[in-house]
């Protein structure tokens, strides 16, 4: 009878990481610029959906650029990252949220504390809240799906994965944004909402709800048709390009991940270095060697 393995997780690797800090600046500056830019306006998914992409591009060789806590708590509980750096993310991306409604107060006068604004979301009143929670539910897992395809698993798309999350959230909010009032489907930007806005808080825990369901079942599509990652005992990513230098922890962010080599056994290729020529990977950092974490 076959056995079932167990996943033990690799836990803590991040603090050993020296770039640590300065990823989670990234996500909390690139969430709060996502949260300013984004959250000014109306529900508009060509605004939201390449905001997002441009400030994923930015922060991306510092952290990866997740922002967003489903995909930081998703990449987490399959392994795909490291625990404690998805945990850290979710919370500095909230952190990174507040300041940037806060900010908003300042910069717009329209909005003020306590006062409901443009930046906050509500379904329309045909629809009820089993379907608001539906909606949004399936909209998020879309947006994970796409997220994993893209950067978490093999092959990647490397560069491009930006622009492939960027399309993701547009392809949702043009079509489901209709019925979920334009969340963009990004739980740290409600919260935020919630606390500085006073938005519709019963609103603000069905999206949330949704949210966690997502995640869930993100996780049970990935682990047995992907499989888990590195950080709960999978496979070290093989040589493939777009793995080393993106979500899962960049040459930059993770020091596990840099100092890996492919079946080639020359350091895995990312999306700014090239495999194998000088030793160099992700944005032209020494990689670091791996020694005694597994």
């Amino acid at each position: 009878m076959r056995s079932i393995r167990i996943p033990h997780p690799h836990v803590g690797l991040a603090l050993r990481d020296k770039h640590f800090v300065t990823a989670l600046l990234a996500e909390f500056l690139g969430v709060l610029l996502f949260q300013l830019l984004a959250g000014s306006i109306e529900h508009g998914p060509v605004e939201t959906a390449t905001a997002f992409a441009a400030i994923m591009y930015f922060v991306g060789p510092l952290s990866g650029g997740h922002l967003n806590p489903m995909v930081s708590l998703a990449g987490a509980a399959t392994g795909h990252i490291d625990l404690v750096r998805g945990l850290c993310y979710a919370v500095v991306q909230i952190l990174g949220a507040i300041m940037g409604a806060i900010l908003q107060v300042w910069l717009i006068s329209d909005f003020s504390f306590g006062a409901a604004s443009d930046s906050c979301v509500a379904p329309p009143k045909h629809v009820s809240g089993p379907q608001l929670w539906g909606w949004e539910f399936l909209l998020a897992f879309f947006f994970l799906a796409v997220m994993y395809s893209s950067v978490f698993v093999a092959p990647g798309h490397g560069g491009a994965a930006p622009l492939a999350a960027g399309l993701a959230l547009l392809a949702a909010l043009s079509t489901g944004g209709f019925y979920t009032g334009g969340s963009p489907l990004n739980p740290a930007r409600l919260f935020a909402n919630m606390v500085v806005f006073r938005c519709d808080v019963a609103w603000g825990w069905t999206y949330l709800a949704a949210h966690l369901a997502a995640i869930g079942a993100a996780v049970a599509w990935v682990w047995p048709v992907h499989g888990l990652g590195m950080f709960m005992g999978g496979p070290r990513p093989d040589s493939f390009t777009g793995t080393a230098n993106t979500l899962g922890g960049s040459s930059l962010t993770d020091p596990f991940l840099a100092g890996t080599t492919g079946s080639s056994g020359g350091p895995t290729s990312g999306t700014g270095g090239g495999g194998g020529g000088g030793g160099r990977t992700g944005a032209g950092l020494e990689p670091t060697s791996v020694g005694g974490y597994v």
